[in-house]
């Protein structure tokens, strides 16, 4: 089959969740496809745990925000319009800093996150984070991570953690940069 699929802004064709702290757009690929994309927005504050994807390279395009990251040995700022590329087998975690929530569209070859969200989320009744958000106990969470190729491996990035790497980066101190794309 060789079919199109768009989804208009403002249409009622994608799903959306309520995903812990986070809003997930749920958006559609032509039929045919396996890829997945997500539009996340995530609040001020926002930090997954430290964890690995074995079988997923976590891509994404920031579209508005700005957040400290850190994968493997590298730290690094990311800024509305930069594209992230973490691969597979490579713990990462990072943290949304500032005024503002930040946007990302993610783009993934398989659905182990998006069925990890679906698990965990539920529909979203209006296009905004979760006034309340819903974390579901540590071991559960973790278990049903792990069901769906993601491993925590340590905890959030602190807001500490998240201004030293603002800071080192800002002063150019030595530490590895990533490629970044703009």
């Amino acid at each position: 089959m060789e079919t199109a699929t768009v989804d208009q802004r403002g249409g009622d064709n994608t799903t959306a969740w309520w995903f812990l702290d986070a809003l997930v757009v749920e958006h559609r690929v032509a039929p045919q496809m396996a890829g997945v994309v997500l539009e996340m927005t995530l609040p001020v504050g926002h930090s997954p745990a430290l964890h690995v994807h074995e079988t997923l390279d976590d891509t994404w395009y920031a579209i508005e925000g700005r957040m400290a990251a850190r994968c493997g040995h590298e730290e690094f700022v990311i800024n509305a319009g930069d594209w992230v590329s973490m691969p597979r087998g490579v713990p990462h975690t990072f943290r949304v800093v500032g005024d503002h929530p930040a946007r990302i569209l993610t783009i993934h070859d398989n659905g182990s996150f998006r069925d990890f969200v679906r698990h965990l989320g539920a529909p979203a009744p209006a296009r905004t984070v979760p006034e309340v958000p819903h974390f579901p106990a540590i071991d559960e969470l973790a278990r049903t991570a792990a069901s769906h190729d993601i491993a925590a491996i340590g905890p959030p990035m602190t807001l500490a953690e998240a201004d030293e790497i603002i800071a080192r980066v800002a002063r150019g101190d030595g530490r590895e940069r990533p490629t970044v794309d703009r």
